[in-house]
């Protein structure tokens, strides 16, 4: 009988690299059914993803965890009917950061938009069937965030990252100067009903951060500085079905 040392038993047994794990685990939780939300980040940088989920309501799956979205990158995230939560996105991970929020209750009752109500860090804008649903690229943090709103983050740069929403507690508005060019397109107060379509039949969204996102139809055409011109008006839209925020 021929004999091995332990050392050669060792040499000839290959490595196995452990499988990535840095990529969305929900993508490889997606069934037959689910609603998908695919997030690119055009921001030129990258950005932190956190999620939430409403009480009582199932979650994304895989159950993602914080995460970074590199430059050029997209994550897909699936969530099964029945759910209702959040994504949050911004330069640092914090709970005032730009939302994307929505439920699904099956083909034909999915629902989605863009929710600046606790505050702004990053454009986004959201689409299905090539059409943007909700949101606003328009970048705000190249505007001051004054009283009633108030700068609670800073990047890694230095400079401010995020621009807390001081009129969050009023439901009916209106939006504080720093946020009313995103009126309307994103919500921007609790009841921005205009924000939201309502709902939607399709069941893949796409979701872009950056100012090279298609825009929504409903944002303002300009900045609105105290001396801007006025806007022509929009049609309003039904009343979004409560999130339960």
């Amino acid at each position: 009988m021929r004999s091995y040392s332990l050392a050669t038993a060792l040499v000839v047994l290959p490595f196995i690299t452990p499988p990535s794990f840095t990529r969305a685990t929900s993508e490889l939780h997606q069934r037959d059914g689910d609603m998908t939300i695919a997030v690119t980040n055009h921001y030129g940088a990258p950005v932190q993803l956190s999620f939430g989920v409403n009480a009582g309501f199932p979650g994304f799956r895989g159950d993602p965890q914080p995460t970074t979205l590199d430059k050029d990158a997209t994550n897909t995230y699936a969530v099964p009917s029945g759910w209702a939560g959040r994504i949050n996105v911004g330069k640092v991970d914090h709970p005032d950061n730009s939302k994307i929020e929505g439920s699904f209750y099956g083909a034909g009752k999915g629902d989605i938009d863009v929710s600046y109500v606790d505050g702004y860090s990053v454009p986004i804008t959201c689409s299905a069937g090539g059409k943007v649903l909700s949101g606003c690229n328009i970048e705000l943090m190249d505007r001051e965030c004054n009283a009633p709103d108030h700068v609670s983050a800073w990047g890694p740069d230095g400079k401010p990252a995020l621009c807390s929403n001081g009129m969050r507690g009023s439901d009916w508005g209106p939006p504080s100067a720093f946020f009313a060019p995103c009126a309307g397109a994103a919500y921007t107060f609790p009841k921005d009903d205009m924000a939201n379509v309502g709902m939607i039949s399709e069941t893949q969204i796409s979701c872009c951060i950056g100012t090279s996102c298609d825009p929504s139809p409903r944002q303002h055409k300009r900045d609105l500085r105290p001396n801007a011109p006025s806007l022509m008006p929009r049609q309003h839209k039904l009343h979004r079905q409560f999130h339960g925020k």
